[in-house]
């Protein structure tokens, strides 16, 4: 719940993000005149497709959660745009407070309100999603790593990132259920380190409901969230192409899922000033200059919040529309 030391906190990390931004600007000596310059000098084209992309990531989000949360309350069915409306109001307030306290708060929040499920069943379905947020880039993380240190060639690289999400889909196919078992005992556990409470209700997130952990769901989800950070990745390099940066597109590829990572350590909110710092050390690596790589990391976060922005205005053009036509059958 939001209170006044949260409150506080998100204060503060929001001031020790623009902060760091600021220290990146007068260390990189790349002054906001550039940046505005590199905003108006985008490809419409490619700006736009990355645009698009970002509001199907984010329908994707939207709709995985909603695949959770259906099946552990079948009995309150929600349609798709509540789904999207309430991830995407998360996408915006987690701009402006740590990631966990701006998205999940505002899932969790989301299906209290509505009445949708109770405290227990709420967290699992919040946090259910939220490990599937992460297992892809977890997943593709090693081979990541080793590639951007130059350890293995780019053929290893791509090759070792089809094989491990092959070989998951077949180890979730044989282990699924012990797995997510695992995964709720665990984050059951992280949730009483948390609260300070050494009890919870374990017959609520009860390790036995079919419905999330039978073989065919698991799968589904799986390949969802695949698809869903394909789409996080192919962002990145439309962003690259559309501000015309001289970055090599297999490097925004495998230096993704290392900056998504870097996310669990969030001290800021969506951890501003340290993923611009994470994408200048990296992008070194591959001989980009530090102000190419500090106006691409800025370039992602402004769109990424243009996205966001351009569904929050639907839903309030939508909502507006069908208010007016209420109120004018009304009348008639």
């Amino acid at each position: 719940m939001l209170n006044k030391k949260n409150v506080i906190s998100s204060v503060l990390s929001l001031a020790l993000g623009f902060l760091l931004v600021w220290l990146i600007l007068r260390f990189t000596e790349v002054d906001l005149e550039q940046i505005i310059a590199s905003f108006y000098s985008l490809n419409p084209l490619y700006a736009g497709l990355a645009i698009t992309t970002l509001i199907v990531h984010t329908v994707l989000t939207a709709y995985k959660w909603g695949l959770v949360t259906q099946k552990l309350t079948p009995d309150s069915q929600q349609p798709l745009k509540f789904y999207l409306f309430y991830t995407t109001l998360g996408s915006l307030t987690m701009q402006f407070m740590p990631q966990y306290e701006g998205m999940v708060m505002v899932q969790n929040l989301a299906l209290r309100i509505h009445k949708i499920s109770s405290f227990s069943k709420g967290f699992l379905s919040v946090v259910y999603d939220q490990f599937f947020n992460l297992l892809i880039p977890l997943l593709l993380f090693p081979a990541s790593i080793f590639y951007v240190l130059g350890y293995i060639s780019l053929g290893v690289a791509i090759f070792t990132w089809i094989a491990t999400i092959i070989l998951t889909h077949f180890i979730i196919n044989k282990w699924h259920r012990s797995l997510i078992s695992f995964l709720i005992k665990a984050l059951t556990w992280v949730k009483q380190l948390k609260s300070g409470k050494n009890k919870t209700n374990q017959s609520a997130i009860s390790t036995s409901n079919d419905s999330i952990l039978g073989k065919d769901f698991t799968l589904y989800l799986y390949w969802t969230s695949v698809t869903r950070y394909v789409g996080w990745m192919i962002r990145g390099v439309l962003i690259a192409i559309a501000g015309g940066f001289k970055i090599k597109l297999w490097a925004i590829a495998f230096i993704s899922p290392i900056v998504q990572l870097a996310m669990l350590l969030s001290f800021t909110p969506a951890n501003l000033g340290f993923m611009e710092f994470s994408w200048i050390g990296l992008l070194g690596l591959f001989d980009v200059l530090d102000d190419v790589a500090v106006k691409f990391a800025l370039m992602q976060r402004f769109l990424y919040v243009v996205a966001v922005v351009i569904i929050l205005a639907v839903f309030a053009v939508v909502s507006f529309v069908e208010k007016f036509a209420l109120f004018t059958s009304k009348q008639n």
